[in-house]
């Protein structure tokens, strides 16, 4: 934020007060040693409201009010007042008050509050919470660097809000303030928190009232992120639960298409072996095989020419069915190439008896054993 300020001579001196009666006090921790605070209710509410009215770009203005004395000598603020800065060139993180804003100022101070002091500065941080940058620490050392001068700070996105005063020389963020004038506010009546005796601000017993103004904020803060939390923890139980159905889903996809698959695989594999079975069988001139029809090997007797004749020729081959019991130490090699010198013949063997595999054979079982002979 940049303010650009031609003059601010004030030469009103302070005044003799006592403390208001009807406030409040918000905040938390110990202000004893902290320049204290009062700012009017309604003040506080004009100032809010118009922070509020632009969310987009910076807003700002001056403070007005009394600095004031206490016995003892000890110093006080009351704001009680405001005047906002018009004619400002400003953005959602730079406020320019320019030479215009402060003549603007000036002549309202002079017309409206001629016994008044400006007493600091207000802006607000739409989104970037209460602190005071680099650039505004600039402002307050150089152009509000009375001691009784204050910056107060407010974010309309979270409704937060707080002061910063001069503290030995330094800036520092107050740990609290007091609002006065409520005593037509009933909501603060609930709060039990208002005080029509003086002794309450004692500095023995400054810091036992921490009080909240506008109090439920916190706890309102608080329930709204509990709220999200929980939004988001079922939103995520949500999505788990749609992709964990998604995935099962596709699972199941996958694995009826690899059950397809290798349904196609044994098939695939069953017209191969059938095929290397009957071109085992004709390259050993058991078989001869008819382009124009299919063969079966599970016919239990055919006559089948050696040389390509037709069925009335002399030289056929007589096909004829052996039963064999499996004794123990027998395996489907071991009969193949006993009754066939070599292991051509076991898928014949295998689609004689149905056997699924070479190792479906018992002992005390009956095979039945193509055999061929002219």
């Amino acid at each position: 934020m940049k303010i650009d300020i031609k003059e601010n001579i004030q030469s009103i001196t302070d005044k003799m007060s006592n403390y208001p009666s009807d406030c409040v006090f918000t905040g938390e921790g110990s202000i004893e040693t902290d320049l204290k605070i009062f700012i009017k209710q309604e003040t506080l509410r004009k100032i809010d409201d118009y922070l509020k009215s632009d969310i987009n770009n910076e807003l700002g203005g001056v403070l007005i009010g009394d600095v004031c004395l206490i016995e003892g000598n000890r110093k006080f603020i009351k704001i009680d007042n405001l005047i906002i800065a018009k004619h400002t060139n400003s953005s959602l993180s730079r406020l320019t008050f320019t030479h215009e804003t402060w003549v603007n100022i000036n002549e309202i101070l002079e017309r409206d509050f001629p016994d008044k002091k400006i007493l600091g500065w207000f802006h607000s941080h739409p989104g970037h919470t209460v602190f005071l940058s680099n650039f505004d620490v600039f402002i307050q050392e150089n152009f509000f660097n009375m001691d009784y001068m204050v910056a107060y700070v407010y974010d309309p996105t979270i409704d937060d809000r707080g002061f910063f005063f001069w503290k030995d020389k330094k800036i520092a963020k107050s740990n609290g303030y007091y609002i006065y004038d409520i005593l037509n506010d009933e909501d603060l009546y609930k709060t039990n928190e208002v005080h029509n005796n003086l002794d309450f601000l004692d500095d023995k017993h400054i810091d036992k009232k921490k009080t909240l103004l506008l109090g439920s904020n916190f706890n309102n803060y608080i329930i709204l992120i509990v709220l999200l939390a929980n939004l988001l923890l079922l939103l995520l139980m949500i999505y788990n639960y749609i992709d964990l159905k998604k995935n099962a889903l596709l699972k199941e996809d996958l694995a009826r298409e690899l059950s397809e698959v290798k349904n196609e695989n044994e098939k695939l594999k069953q017209r191969l072996e059938n095929f290397i079975v009957d071109y085992e069988l004709q390259k050993n001139g058991i078989l001869s095989y008819d382009k124009n029809e299919n063969f079966s090997s599970s016919k239990k007797t055919e006559m089948i020419n050696k040389s390509g004749e037709t069925n009335s020729s002399k030289n056929t081959l007589q096909k004829e069915i052996i039963k064999y019991t499996v004794k123990p130490g027998d395996s489907l090699d071991k009969i193949v190439q006993e009754f066939y010198k070599n292991k051509s013949g076991i898928e014949i063997v295998m689609k004689q008896n149905n056997l699924k595999s070479k190792t479906d054979i018992k002992i005390g079982q009956v095979l039945e054993i193509p055999r061929f002979s002219e």
